[in-house]
């Protein structure tokens, strides 16, 4: 049984339906970068997305606004095939940049005990990490690049 459509009743859905379409768009958006950025990396390379990639101001908010993105394209990352963490990085940048706010790429370098090569990238943000840290030892990397 539904409660009654009453004065009470009302917003409260509005505003859960409110919450529900920001925290749709808000994956759309996260989804939509994650998918350009992969094909971009694909069809023109790391370089030509690094010359286009808008630039932002540092600001102290930032952090907070940064880790919630980053959340968000952790789990819909998932959702994208071939979506590497440099994918991930460079889509977290590029929606921070556009909201104005600066962040830092790092790719890093290591070489395990049979000699094989591996790479990673994250994100810091206010010089904090906010994506690609989760279960993985950056100490071991050697950073080879740093693009804010």
């Amino acid at each position: 049984m539904h409660p009654p459509m009453n004065g009470r009743s009302l917003p409260g859905r509005a505003q859960w339906a409110s919450q529900s379409l920001r925290a749709l768009a808000a994956d759309a958006k996260c989804l939509f970068a994650l998918g350009a950025m992969r094909t971009a990396l694909s069809c023109f390379g790391y370089s030509a997305i690094r010359r286009r990639m808008p630039r932002a101001a540092a600001s102290p908010e930032a952090h907070f606004y940064a880790r919630q993105l980053a959340r968000r394209i952790e789990r819909l990352a998932r959702l994208v095939p071939g979506a590497s963490c440099l994918t991930q990085a460079l889509a977290l940048q590029w929606l921070l940049a556009r909201a104005g706010h600066a962040s830092d790429l790092k790719i890093g370098v290591r070489q395990d005990e049979s000699g094989a090569f591996s790479a990673h990238a994250w994100v810091s943000c206010n010089r904090r990490i906010v994506l690609g840290a989760a279960g993985t030892r950056l100490a071991d990397y050697t950073p080879l690049a740093e693009r804010g």
